[in-house]
């Protein structure tokens, strides 16, 4: 788990807004319609989770290669309630409803922060990230396409809110805390989803997805890829 500080929300934001791009890139581009490239990003997500815990030292990048695989994998799962025709006010609500339970169930086994190297990433915090994406994108297709904000000016609204909440939750000292954090994260879910259809309906899909990839990969090694440390077994509490 990397260090939540200020590059960490650039790069989440970033993954976000690349994720948008390569949700719908799977499924435009390489035909896989919204649901049957999930099992192949299912073995991916996999096998990054297996390689970082075989491997002999922790990185950041194994992190970050889940995040964008789970994060296209979200956006296909959420525009798949349009393949359905499940409207905006039955999915918003439902898939609002399953991240709080997911949050709560969360915060049960982590309850004194989400963002620290002692917080455990484990099913319960994928589940919820999982489910964060979901969210972002159906709000954010809600806000830009049925309330009419368009993609443009619902990523500015976004983005105001996520400053507005970083530096809220910031000043309280609450923000590696569960319920701060994984609603931090749902804003730039939203947000990136608003950023990344902008990015395509002003570029075109192939231009956005490898500009905000571009973008995304960047940032990532500049900030994190010599950042490693050996994994050391924890200690036995003894009485």
């Amino acid at each position: 788990m990397p260090r939540i500080n200020a590059t960490y929300w650039l790069a989440l934001v970033a993954a976000s807004t690349f994720g948008t791009n390569t949700g719908d890139f799977v499924a435009k581009y390489l035909h896989l319609g919204h649901l049957a490239g999930l099992p192949y990003m299912g073995l991916l997500f996999a096998a990054i989770l297996l390689s970082a815990r075989w491997a002999r030292r922790d990185h950041a990048l194994y992190f970050w290669a889940a995040i964008i695989t789970m994060r296209t994998a979200a956006t296909n799962v959420a525009d798949a309630f349009q393949d359905f025709r499940i409207p905006f006010h039955v999915s918003v609500p439902l898939v609002l409803a399953l991240f709080a339970a997911s949050v709560l169930y969360y915060k049960r086994a982590a309850p004194a922060s989400a963002g620290d190297a002692n917080t455990p990433v484990n099913s319960a915090y994928w589940l919820s990230m999982m489910l964060a994406g979901i969210l972002g994108t159906v709000a954010g297709d809600f806000a830009s396409f049925r309330v009419g904000l368009t993609p443009p000016v619902t990523a500015a609204v976004f983005g105001a809110l996520i400053l507005g909440a970083i530096a809220w939750f910031s000043r309280r000292g609450t923000l590696p805390h569960p319920v701060p954090y994984w609603t931090t994260v749902a804003l730039i879910r939203t947000g990136g989803t608003a950023a990344g259809d902008a990015a395509a309906i002003s570029l075109g899909l192939a231009a956005s997805t490898a500009l905000t990839g571009l973008a995304f990969v960047g940032l990532v090694f500049y900030f994190y890829a010599f950042q490693t440390t050996s994994k050391v077994p924890a200690r036995v509490a003894t009485g």
